[in-house]
């Protein structure tokens, strides 16, 4: 299962300085889709603020320049950890060897550990308890992300579908597995994606803090968040 948390900017600095100089390669996937498949390319310099990526696949000659102004989504791995993130195409050049785009520099990242969380609960997901109003029982679905402002949820489909719209209003319940706390927090749905065996959809759902007593729960959850990033940068040795 694949968990993503957010990194703080002093943490995104870091992980693009390590990128840099490990020379880390870069899937690069525009959108809208312009492209079938994604840029490859490698980093390799930090100019004031652009990203310098040399191009190794992934477009012709004359989409290139195309894809400037466009936004795209950025993944890498280091030291065995995945990060995202989004961002801009601001130049890019064919008259180089090898062709080269420019990136701006990110204004926010994302870490996402598959090892590390299945290590604490290797065969089980996290479960995700959904109140919806009006419906006689709870739905119960599984954590596919999450984040300081919400979280995704996957629900089976013949369940769900037509309990939850977007807009909606739900509460939420679950435990996270690296701390021993129950966080229950009111929450609104904000995307509904089927996945591709049309027997699931993955809900995004955002949290909503109106109360003093629901913002100091959020607070202990976005504390056991930045505790987990810090921990799985912090043990891998290469961020620092």
């Amino acid at each position: 299962m694949l968990v993503a948390l957010d990194l703080t900017s002093r943490q995104a600095e870091r992980v693009i300085t390590q990128a840099v100089r490990a020379h880390a390669k870069l899937e690069i996937d525009p959108r809208p889709e312009f492209l079938d498949t994604p840029l490859w390319g490698s980093l390799e310099a930090n100019d004031q603020g652009l990203l310098v990526v040399n191009l190794l696949d992934g477009v012709t000659d004359q989409k290139l320049p195309a894809l400037v102004g466009a936004m795209c989504d950025v993944r890498t791995i280091l030291s065995e950890q995945l990060y995202l993130f989004s961002t801009v195409i601001v130049d890019a050049s064919v008259e180089t060897a090898p062709r080269r785009c420019k990136l701006a520099v990110p204004e926010s990242m994302q870490v996402a550990n598959r090892r590390r969380f299945t290590r604490v609960q290797p065969t089980e997901p996290v479960p995700v308890r959904v109140t919806v109003p009006h419906a006689p029982d709870p739905v119960v679905g599984s954590l596919t992300n999450i984040n300081r402002t919400g979280l995704g949820c996957r629900i089976t489909r013949k369940v769900s579908d037509d309990l939850m719209l977007i807009g909606d209003e739900v509460q939420l319940e679950f435990v996270l597995p690296w701390v021993n706390q129950v966080y229950t927090l009111p929450s609104e749905v904000c995307t509904k994606t089927v996945t591709t065996d049309h027997d699931h959809i993955i809900v995004g759902l955002e949290f909503i803090a109106r109360t003093a007593a629901t913002r100091a729960s959020l607070e202990l959850l976005r504390a056991a968040l930045a505790s987990e990033t810090e921990r799985l940068m912090d043990t891998d040795g290469e961020v620092q």
